[in-house]
């Protein structure tokens, strides 16, 4: 039976009520582009997803509703149908959405490699898009520097350069640069560089106007940008949208995880990747969460429409798609990012520009491993037309080292529930378990090796049934077994001298247990980053191979075959 058909029960009433009743909720998640409701509904005393549905948000509410309705009338009693608009607009409504508008921050740096490319980072992972950045090196003179920055329209202003371990003259001209161009606006100022010089930065601008924050590059050689990463994502909620901060979808996507890893005592990284915006979460077993928030990371992102940008993603295709077709593509995408791609060709640069969106925001941490759970969110994650798609776009953007249990939001109920109290976060996550997320099955991810040599080895138990394999893996490989929704199964797997799964300790042999899904068993040696060939040819071929096996159904390999 469908979701929808699980309303059914939901609203039938016995036959001496005055008239039949639904307890009902809705679950909304508005975002620029698209917009995802989910009917939460009573069935045979269970809270279960009814229906969902998702829309350009351009098209209103009144056109959301009638798909909803559309989507319930075939499995409601018949004495409600036509009342389901009416029932569905009187539903208590949980709702979050994307910020209205990104934070403006304007930048000064003593050097564009070092210090503003720290502050740079740590700005864009809180939610900040930098709309203009000025450093001692950049190739500007003076004059040219401070009209810029002059004609700025930010919201705020970042200062930073200099080490810890003595005096910055060229980040104080910098500042001084700053505050010349700030003038008598009252826009806060956060230093962020050497801290023997933030008493003469703070002595530049009226007293209040500094806050200073932990110098994210202290030295040449170490990067620490989580207290400004902090302090940046406060001040975006205090200046952008004061008081609605627990409706904003990154924000509650990042409480609806945080509680899905306390609640499983899982490690769990979710990713949400929409039109403007992608998010970041990675939480501990405890409950504690650290997120990353790209103003400018989603579809629409300029880096895929801007220098070089078509050129390197047309190098991701697996099919021969002219430069120029791309870029076009792209620029449709940018403009018009609630669209759906028309043809292969467009859902392949559509697949590909999120598997390299992706990888950007990977690229930010030294290693992804030891995650338990991915969960992919967002209309190209989840909305994916093949299971497969979405599992190969989790794998080849995120690369998580180890063996990892990979699941997609399929409904967009994640977020919305992350705008609840936390108690009743708790509540509503436990209630939904069954239907909230959709596994995709288990992936071994391996990194190292020499290409064409055998990187593992993978044995799979499972209670009642002949032990499988072992299946030997070469460097470069992919292989996925059969392991279904609710299946369990215990692997042994035997590294290779210099193959690693991202354990501290480097070991050569490994026991775990893992849950199935859609795709089974997905056992992937292609290292960490991927390695493509640079022949445009055979670097097409391995990718359309990639792309073919994610397409095919898991199956055992025949005695002998463990390619």
């Amino acid at each position: 039976m469908t979701m929808e058909g699980h309303v059914a029960g939901a609203l039938r009433t016995p036959g001496h009520d005055p008239g039949p009743a639904a307890e009902l909720s809705l679950l909304v998640d508005v975002g620029s582009a698209w917009t995802k409701a989910v009917v939460v509904a009573r069935a045979r005393g269970r809270w279960r997803i009814a229906a969902h549905a998702a829309q350009p948000t351009a098209w209103g509410e009144e056109e959301l509703v009638n798909t909803l309705v559309g989507r319930l009338s075939t499995a409601a009693d018949r004495r409600v149908a036509d009342r389901l608009a009416e029932l569905l607009g009187a539903a208590p409504r949980i709702a979050c959405h994307t910020p209205r508008r990104a934070g403006r921050i304007g930048l000064a740096a003593v050097s564009t490699e070092l210090s503003g490319a720290s502050a740079r980072r740590a700005a864009e992972s809180a939610g900040w898009m930098v709309a203009e950045a000025a450093t001692a090196d950049d190739g500007r003179s003076l004059d040219e520097r401070l009209s810029a920055l002059q004609a700025a329209d930010v919201d705020a202003w970042l200062l930073t350069g200099g080490f810890d371990d003595g005096r910055a003259d060229q980040a104080l001209e910098m500042a001084s640069l700053v505050s010349a161009a700030r003038g008598a606006s009252q826009s806060p100022v956060v230093w962020a560089g050497s801290a023997a010089i933030a008493g003469e930065v703070a002595q530049l601008f009226e007293p209040g106007a500094v806050q200073t924050v932990a110098n994210p590059r202290p030295s040449a050689g170490v990067e620490d940008p989580l207290p400004l990463r902090h302090t940046l994502e406060g001040l975006l909620q205090r200046l952008v949208e004061p008081g609605g901060v627990r409706q904003l979808t990154p924000v509650s996507f990042r409480r609806a995880v945080a509680e899905l890893a306390r609640s499983s005592e899982r490690r769990v990284l979710g990713v949400d990747l929409g039109a403007r915006y992608a998010s970041w979460v990675l939480a501990d077993d405890d409950g504690s969460a650290e997120s990353r928030i790209f103003a400018g990371g989603g579809l629409s992102a300029s880096s895929l429409v801007g220098p070089g940008g078509p050129a390197r993603l047309a190098r991701m295709l697996p099919l021969a798609i002219d430069e120029l077709a791309v870029a076009d593509a792209l620029q449709n995408l940018r403009a018009r990012p609630g669209t759906l791609p028309q043809t292969e060709d467009e859902l392949a640069i559509m697949h590909a520009a999120a598997r390299q969106l992706l990888a950007q925001g990977a690229s930010d941490e030294p290693e992804i491993s030891g995650i338990d759970l991915l969960i992919g969110s967002g209309r190209t994650l989840a909305a994916a037309p093949r299971p497969g798609q979405a599992a190969q776009l989790l794998l080849d953007g995120v690369r998580p080292l180890g063996v990892t249990e990979l699941a997609i939001d399929a409904a967009g109920a994640v977020a919305p529930l992350g705008a609840l109290d936390d108690a009743e976060i708790r509540e509503g996550l436990a209630m939904l378990r069954d239907d909230l997320l959709t596994p995709l099955g288990a992936a071994v991810v391996s990194r190292g090796g020499r290409p064409g040599q055998l990187a593992m080895r993978v044995t799979v138990h499972r209670a009642g049934w002949p032990t499988a394999g072992p299946f030997e893996l070469r460097n470069g490989q992919l292989q996925l077994l059969p392991l279904g929704r609710g299946q369990s199964a215990e692997l042994e797997i035997e590294l290779e001298p210099g193959v690693s799964l991202g354990n501290p300790r480097r070991a050569k042999r490994a026991q775990v247990t893992v849950s199935g899904g859609a795709l089974g068993l997905i056992l992937d040696a292609r290292d960490v980053p991927l390695a493509l060939p640079r022949r445009a040819d055979d670097r097409r071929a391995v990718l359309a191979s990639w792309r073919d096996a994610f397409a095919r159904e898991p199956s055992t390999p025949s005695v002998g075959d463990h390619s």
